[in-house]
């Protein structure tokens, strides 16, 4: 059985037209909006991750990169809609014989929480917790008369939008896939 969370409520920034803008810096949309790293390869801004990025509004780095007008015009329009989809999508769900993986993980350390966190490779890994973070957001995971609360960077919630997570007791290890 697969537990579904409920879903995000769409936001919009204080203009209540755009997510995003030509003067915001790549580096913060990119932090901010992490769903945006396709479109903006796409269009050929393949240096997302370069130190430059932090400094460099989305149209400078655009036309560095050679865009015109029009074609900024369109990544932003891209790249906004890809964020208003990433809005309204589904949190992660887990299976329920994943959500009692993840109990037995808090009940062997004493814990209230589990939070995801970056492992080696890029992969995602779960964690025994008694804290939050300022950013966190937490999910309540019920499975029947049992619940664990997940502890997740909002940033990661982000990327995960849309995921299943289960657990698979041969190879003794959590997957997830897109739905």
């Amino acid at each position: 059985m697969v537990i579904k969370l409920s879903k995000s409520k769409k936001k919009r920034n204080s203009s209540g037209k755009f997510f995003i803008k030509k003067t915001d810096l790549i580096g913060d949309i990119v932090f901010k909006y992490p769903e945006v790293t396709p479109v903006f390869a796409q269009a050929g801004l393949h240096c997302i991750g370069c130190h430059v990025s932090v400094s460099e509004s989305l149209q400078d780095g655009c036309l560095t990169h050679g865009l015109n007008d029009k074609e900024i015009n369109q990544l932003i329009i891209d790249a906004n809609k890809r964020i208003s989809e990433f809005e309204i999508a589904s949190r992660v769900s887990f299976s329920s014989i994943a959500i009692n993986e993840l109990l037995k993980k808090v009940k062997s350390k004493n814990s209230r929480y589990v939070r995801i966190v970056n492992s080696f490779g890029g992969d995602f890994d779960f964690e025994p917790s008694n804290s939050v973070n300022e950013d966190d957001v937490v999910i309540k995971l019920v499975n029947g008369s049992n619940f664990i609360e997940l502890a997740i960077p909002s940033r990661i919630e982000r990327m995960l939008r849309n995921v299943e997570i289960d657990y698979n007791s041969k190879i003794k290890d959590f997957s997830a896939k897109r739905k």
